[in-house]
């Protein structure tokens, strides 16, 4: 629905809500122009937002509000792929060894869906290396917050090329287990030592 159909809409439910006399209309009438009122908001704020617009590595890219974009910040790198936002955090060892890095990815889906891809990179300890996933959906670039967030199966064939990607940059690859679909390997014994 567009905005001024919304509005017009928005107009008839408060003549609407004025004529009844039934507590129950009243009650029910008020509810949907408080969810009109705040898709109208929403869509407002959608439409006046301006989004940052960034050249990385020569592709010029509108960067969504949600996305931690700081190219100031040597610990990130960004990297655009087949219209794909990637930003690669440079892995550093914690004091016992261990080291945790998280890995992001919007991926523009279809006109009202997009999604952000985390992939959280664990090593170092006694569990070795792995991986989980997690996808945040928004509506819009502009949206601050995510209507669903989700944890995926580490063997999901719908971001797999993603996160091969995003694991391959990072000098791993997926480990044959059965069991535990989300171990990891270096692909060199030199990636250990780069961590």
């Amino acid at each position: 629905m567009q905005l001024i159909e919304m509005k017009n809409e928005y107009e008839q439910a408060k003549m609407d809500y004025g004529n009844v006399n039934s507590k129950t209309a009243k009650k029910g009438i008020g509810e949907e122009m408080y969810k009109l009122k705040h898709k109208i908001e929403t869509e407002e704020r959608r439409l006046n937002s301006k989004l940052k617009t960034a050249d990385i590595n020569g592709v010029q890219y509108e960067i969504p509000k949600s996305f931690n974009y700081a190219p100031d910040n040597e610990r990130y790198t960004y990297e655009i792929k087949d219209g794909c936002l990637y930003q690669f955090e440079k892995m550093r060892n914690d004091p016992d060894g261990s080291f945790n890095s998280r890995q992001y990815v919007w991926i523009p889906q279809a006109e009202n869906k997009y999604a952000e891809l985390c992939v959280r990179v664990l090593g170092g300890d006694a569990y070795g290396e792995r991986y989980y996933l997690r996808v945040h959906y928004y509506k819009h670039p502009s949206d601050m917050t995510s209507y669903l967030t989700k944890d995926i199966r580490t063997d999901n064939y719908s971001y797999k090329p993603f996160y091969d990607y995003v694991l391959g940059k990072l000098g791993l690859k997926h480990k044959k287990d059965r069991h535990e679909t989300n171990k990891l390997e270096w692909v060199n014994e030199e990636g250990v030592s780069n961590v």
